[in-house]
């Protein structure tokens, strides 16, 4: 927990210096709160139960439709834009493996009200520098439009229902799945080209011209001009080198309108997060329509990422101190050191199990316990104590009222 916990506050540090502020949102909605604007298969993976009054519950599996549900009941008149960020447990029926649970935990950001790809740059960046302040090496971003896919089955002459099957297969870079999907739809064989394209289309922005080559219409070309401005805001934070272009991205919850993105380290083999704008999401919790973009980042994975990589977690190594006291009748008095010392901000214990000294000190050594205060019946009427460090085997007789400066000196 203290490595996760690093990793928690190294993300939640990150986005506060953005400008984000937090938000929190029940861990059960109705299902129909929940499953709005995400698709078929994300609905289809959450735990769904029913209350004593026979209402269909469901547990979040994601951040971004709760959120735009606050935005759109709570949050209709507040100032834009809205810098919003949650750290939340998640939860998803799906077969256990390495980096994917059904319980997990998403650390994220909503930036509410700004159709500009400004916002879509700042919300890369902050994704991109909470990945590199937690510490992990090697991180990467692949940058792509949900708008591409969407204008290709349209010049293809189907529906997006039709185009399911062949988006799931495009997102899991399935070639045998493509071929079987592209099987089921009456479409063209250089339409079926361009789809099978699609998921080799990832390097600099030069790939772009590659699908232009075989398809382009006014909406591909305005997505192309999206993704080309995204880079270049991002190069004017120095963070554009980390970003590819991956125009095979078209994610798996519906709720996608614009760019979209994915973000990996060499050492894990699946995303650490990602995210994308979601323009319409407000406006179908009865709002009005808001633009809006963010992304999520696995805390799971990214704990995993690191111990992969043999990052050294910095640990907290102030004093903890276990108080020993040689006789029931100086209970009180170790209780009391203890207290003070606690004020001081000095993580301390007091022995509950009554030991003697010999076993209490064996007791601090088994379990690491830096520094034992030793409460004795001599020493007490002197008003001292006696401390001794575990690790050196080394005790000396300290003054009570002047514990809280050696216990700061030895920090």
């Amino acid at each position: 927990m203290e490595k996760r916990s690093y990793v928690e506050n190294r993300i939640r540090s990150n986005f506060e210096l953005w400008g984000f502020k937090e938000i929190r949102t029940p861990t059960f909605e109705y299902f129909d709160s929940l499953s709005t604007g995400t698709g078929s298969e994300l609905q289809e993976s959450m735990f769904r139960f029913e209350d004593k009054g026979g209402r269909l519950l469901a547990l979040r599996a994601e951040m971004t439709s709760p959120i735009a549900r606050v935005v759109a009941t709570e949050l209709r008149s507040h100032p834009l834009p809205m810098r919003m960020y949650y750290l939340a447990n998640m939860f998803r029926y799906e077969e256990p493996q390495s980096g994917r649970q059904r319980e997990f935990w998403h650390a994220g950001v909503e930036l509410i009200g700004s159709g500009l790809p400004d916002a879509d740059a700042e919300v890369l960046a902050v994704f991109i520098t909470s990945l590199n302040d937690v510490g992990l090496k090697g991180v990467s971003v692949e940058l792509g439009h949900v708008g591409l896919f969407k204008s290709i089955v349209k010049e293809a002459g189907i529906s997006l229902d039709e185009a399911a099957a062949i988006r799931r297969s495009i997102d899991k870079n399935d070639e045998a799945g493509l071929e079987t999907a592209l099987k089921e739809v009456e479409v063209s064989s250089s339409m079926k080209d361009v789809f099978r394209l699609l998921p080799k289309l990832r390097g600099d922005i030069s790939v772009t011209k590659k699908l232009l080559d075989r398809v382009k219409n006014d909406e591909i070309e305005a997505c192309i001009k999206n993704i080309i401005d995204i880079i270049k805001i991002l190069k004017q934070y120095n963070l554009d080198s980390m970003v590819m272009v991956d125009l095979g991205i078209v994610r798996g919850i519906d709720y996608y309108t614009g760019a979209v993105f994915e973000g990996f380290v060499q050492d894990l083999g699946i995303a650490l997060g990602g995210g994308g704008r979601y323009d319409e999401l407000v406006r179908q919790f009865g709002g009005e329509s808001f633009p809006a973009t963010g992304f999520a980042i696995g805390v799971d994975r990214c704990h995993l990422a690191l111990e992969k990589q043999g990052f050294n977690f910095p640990l907290k190594k102030r004093p903890q101190i276990l108080v020993l006291y040689t006789d029931q009748d100086l209970k009180g008095e170790a209780i009391k050191i203890s207290m003070n010392l606690r004020e001081y901000g000095t993580p301390t214990e007091t022995d509950i199990l009554e030991r003697k000294l010999s076993k209490g000190l064996e007791q601090a050594n088994k379990r690491g316990i830096p520094y034992v205060v030793i409460v004795g019946k001599t020493e007490i009427k002197q008003g001292e104590v006696v401390v001794r460090n575990m690790e050196k085997e080394t005790q000396e007789k300290v003054k009570i009222n002047e514990l809280k400066n050696y216990f700061q000196g030895v920090t």
